[in-house]
């Protein structure tokens, strides 16, 4: 038997089941009630299963193994840490608020709580996050797709036939997970999550426990992050990307030279900080230190992804708002009975995290030493190289059921993505503006019109950012997958705490000033309008050099803090204040 028809039939064998399991799951469905929270009948385990599913996207699967395989480290896992205690925050504040308002949308609450126009304005500002968050997910589990039909049909594609491979395997996988979510609802996207998450998790310590016997063992392993090789296609890949530059006046030669010295460099300094978890982001160099100063290193430490400040305060700020402000997310913790165990189900999760973050870093690590043992290096990939470990060593089979373990962490991710988009439409715009007297089953009906319709646009998405992952080689995927709802997310818990956490400040004009203010800031310090500038060969200015460039775990806090400060400043409208008491 063809070893690649053996993996396939392994994959069929998957897909088949989790649609059969959501079909199923989800069949009789008659209410918007049961179409968006499962009847709030689910049990809490279930509910631990899917937010776990939720979070493991296939941006992680693949992506938390290049942020180890790149940085040769455990410190992008500092991140789970603020986890945990954002999470103890929204199960005791924001999660008791939604239970007594017996909410569908989250963004019910806003209304209650300030008006209309700010519920409208923080649900459009949802859809929009969300779609290009979870839509720019998408091409990740495409990337094995791409990667296994060059080497089954054993030809490297062209460019286009690269981007037509992406656009097939992406709307292949959308079409096949919304199958399930557009007629089962919530509960198809639980049970199936379960399957998903045990499919995941034995991925994931297959992986481990092969590259661990594969490399030889802890001892190779701190001998091998130590050294300081400069990796040839690492230099291959960013001469040409200086060379293709319009403005570029260096020869290949010259080009050629000045990366391998900076590549060099950069192997060097990634070895100092091998296997470390811990990292302050504060310049080591006591000279250095001392010539930075105070602000030279808060810039340094801001402009720094994943250091220990990020984990104790920023990680917080990132939580507190997927797992809040997020219907995606926040949804499912309300198909829970009641707070207890939704509560339960949320704190667990986070416990989790950890060691989650903690194994897919390792196995970047084990990659590198892996593909860097003269055995191997002769097979070391350009790039992908999870994929490409999973697709050119693992034997038939295996091979299948890892493919099967990526492909559920992106259909468990989006399933989600798809049922929260279409409940916060049809509650917030559908019924809010349109057909406010819509009885239930007619609210159900188009909600799944909207998941077939979010479906084709996520899947656009998807294709959209395959094409600047392929004309910008070097741009990496936890932070596209992390950063895009880094510019709004923040703005939305801003608001959000201002609602829960005082009764007498802030109203729908307040309101959307603050969250304009708070996206403006962020952008600004993130460096949003060169970024999008760079994409067609510009700048549009020079950043002062006092400013920092905050990376992506910042922006969310920034954002917050800003809009929280704002909205501060407007008292709220006492017609609001009496119908949000009325409502409680």
């Amino acid at each position: 038997m063809n070893p690649w028809l053996l993996d396939g039939l392994v994959i069929l064998a998957y897909f088949t089941l989790v649609i059969g399991i959501g079909l199923y799951k989800g069949r009789g469905e008659r209410s918007i009630e049961g179409f968006a929270v499962g009847d709030r009948n689910i049990p809490w385990w279930a509910v631990l299963a899917s937010i776990m599913a939720a979070e493991v996207s296939a941006g992680t699967f693949l992506g938390t193994p290049g942020e180890g395989y790149g940085l040769r480290n455990f410190t992008y896992g500092q991140l789970a840490i603020g986890t945990i205690l954002a999470r103890i925050i929204v199960a005791y504040i924001f999660i008791r608020r939604f239970y007594e308002l017996r909410v569908v949308s989250i963004y019910e609450f806003l209304d209650a709580r300030f008006g209309h126009t700010t519920k409208i304005a923080s649900s459009l500002v949802f859809l929009v996050t969300r779609a290009l968050a979870s839509g720019s997910r998408m091409f990740v589990p495409a990337i094995l797709l791409v990667v296994a039909w060059e080497l089954i049909r054993d030809v490297h594609p062209k460019h286009n036939e690269t981007m037509w491979l992406y656009v097939g395997a992406v709307g292949f996988l959308v079409l096949i997970t919304a199958i399930y979510t557009t007629f089962g609802g919530i509960k198809a996207v639980v049970w199936t999550d379960l399957l998903q998450v045990f499919l995941m998790f034995g991925a994931m310590f297959y992986a481990t426990w092969t590259l661990w016997h594969a490399v030889g063992g802890w001892e190779v392993v701190t001998r091998e992050v130590r050294t300081t090789p400069v990796d040839a296609e690492v230099v291959e890949a960013r001469t040409m990307d200086i060379l293709r530059k319009p403005d570029n006046h260096l020869s290949e030669t010259e080009a050629r030279a000045k990366v391998t010295a900076a590549v060099a460099e950069e192997s060097a300094e990634t070895a100092k900080t091998a296997l470390t978890f811990w990292d302050t982001g504060i310049e080591k160099d006591p000279v250095k230190r001392s010539e930075l100063g105070f602000w030279g290193n808060v810039k340094k430490v801001l402009e720094t992804e994943y250091t220990v400040f990020t984990a104790f305060i920023a990680s917080v700020f990132v939580t507190m708002a997927t797992h809040g402000t997020d219907q995606d997310m926040v949804q499912r913790m309300l198909t829970a009975p009641d707070i207890r165990r939704s509560r339960r189900s949320l704190i667990l999760s986070g416990l989790a995290d950890i060691p989650v973050a903690l194994s897919f870093t390792f196995i970047g690590v084990l990659l590198w030493v892996y593909y860097h043992l003269p055995a191997n290096a002769a097979r070391r990939p350009e790039g992908d190289y999870f994929v490409n470990f999973i697709l050119r060593e693992l034997p038939a089979g295996i091979r299948g059921v890892m493919a099967a373990g990526l492909f559920a962490t992106a259909m468990g991710s989006l399933s989600t993505a798809l049922n929260a988009l279409a409940t916060s439409f049809t509650r917030d715009f559908y019924v809010g503006l349109f057909r406010r007297n819509a009885g239930e089953y007619e609210q159900m009906v188009a909600a799944r019109w909207s998941t077939a319709i979010f479906a084709v646009l996520l899947a656009g998405i998807g294709v959209g950012t395959a094409w600047v992952k392929l004309t910008h080689p070097e741009i990496r995927i936890i932070p596209i997958v992390l950063g895009s709802f880094g510019y709004t997310y923040g703005s939305l818990l801003g608001i959000f705490l201002v609602g829960m956490v005082t009764r007498t400040r802030g109203n729908c004009h307040g309101n959307l000033l603050a969250m304009l203010i708070g996206f403006a800031v962020v952008a600004v310090l993130s460096n949003l309008p060169n970024d999008l500038a760079k994409m067609f060969g510009t700048r549009l200015y020079a950043p002062p050099a006092w400013l920092p460039i905050i990376e992506f775990p910042w922006r969310i806090a920034f954002g917050t803090v800003v809009t929280f400060a704002v909205a501060l400043c407007f008292r709220t409208d006492p017609a609001a204040t009496k119908n949000h008491a009325a409502a409680q």
